[in-house]
């Protein structure tokens, strides 16, 4: 042990983990609900759309990056956590790849109306992105133990689950 700190390395570990992650989904929901509250259908085109789609898809890609560059804890806890966490990754990867799909096929012409009538559908998508993320911290801290402690305890993983 540290002197001082009295934490043993697996709560180290659990930390190192659950700090590691939480701030991986933080810096990402940031971003992604900047890029959603500066959609507006008055000012966008097909062309701003993609844009913005672009920015969700890259902020997904470093999420998901980051979330694999993250070593687990070597116990059943990590896992099982890591089990979530790729989940998590898939969900969003493929959530904003058929945000993408979806606004390659709206015609280059587009008029407000049919950007209005393609985002329609989409607006949900991407904003449960960021719920889908609070979700599985939150299923991580409910599954007990020290790790799931870990999750309670760090404050990049309280802000998230507080603010969502």
């Amino acid at each position: 042990m540290v002197a001082g700190c009295g934490k043993s390395a697996d709560q180290k570990a659990n930390e190192a983990y659950a700090n590691s992650v939480c701030n991986a989904v933080g810096s990402w929901e940031t971003q992604v609900k900047n890029v959603a509250s500066s959609l507006s259908v008055s000012s966008l085109s097909k062309t701003g759309l993609q844009s913005k789609v672009t920015q969700i898809q890259s902020a997904t890609q470093t999420l998901v990056t980051q979330l694999k560059a993250v070593p687990p804890p070597s116990t059943s806890e990590g896992s099982a956590a890591r089990q979530q966490i790729n989940k998590l990754a898939t969900e969003v990867t493929a959530t904003v790849s058929s945000v993408k799909t979806a606004v390659a096929q709206i015609p280059s012409n587009a008029s407000a109306v049919q950007i209005a009538s393609a985002l329609a559908p989409l607006a949900p998508q991407v904003t449960s992105l960021a719920s889908t993320a609070d979700s599985t911290v939150k299923a991580v801290q409910s599954a007990g133990g020290s790790l799931a402690d870990a999750f309670k305890s760090t404050d990049s993983c309280k802000s998230l689950t507080s603010s969502g």
